[in-house]
């Protein structure tokens, strides 16, 4: 369970990479620009100082994020299984421990061609800008 006070909390996370205290949420509202994502907010968006956000995401087998863009960076570090990233024009393998960085206004997606979940924590500045949809 999460504990907050004034000096911090922890999130314990379970096996299956759930957090106590840190609920799933709807990846975006709704669309065909993704499909298969949970969304878990870890850090920054619990009335805390911090100028950043930590996220956990989660790819079902056969799903992807929206390819978006924006002007704010990103920085993506694999934690479960593995999954496909593609930055700019090029798609390159995230496993676990690898570290992806994303510019400002780069074209970017992940997606998860494999039979397992792919998850992956994603850093973000805490004041950020709307991500715009790129098509094909």
């Amino acid at each position: 369970m999460a504990k907050e006070t004034d000096k911090g909390y922890v999130l314990r996370r379970s096996a299956d990479f759930r957090w106590d205290g840190a609920p799933d949420e709807a990846y975006k509202s709704s669309g065909e620009s993704f499909r298969g994502v949970r969304r878990v907010n870890l850090a920054g968006m619990r009335g805390e100082h911090a100028r950043f956000h930590l996220r956990y995401f989660e790819v079902e087998p056969g799903g992807f994020t929206s390819r978006e863009r924006h002007r704010h960076e990103h920085v993506v570090v694999g934690l479960r299984g593995e999954g496909e990233i593609r930055i700019g024009d090029e798609w390159q393998a995230l496993h676990f421990g690898d570290v992806a960085y994303v510019p400002p206004e780069t074209v970017h997606q992940l997606r998860n061609r494999t039979g397992e979940p792919f998850g992956f924590l994603c850093l973000v500045d805490a004041e950020r800008d709307r991500a715009v949809l790129v098509d094909e």
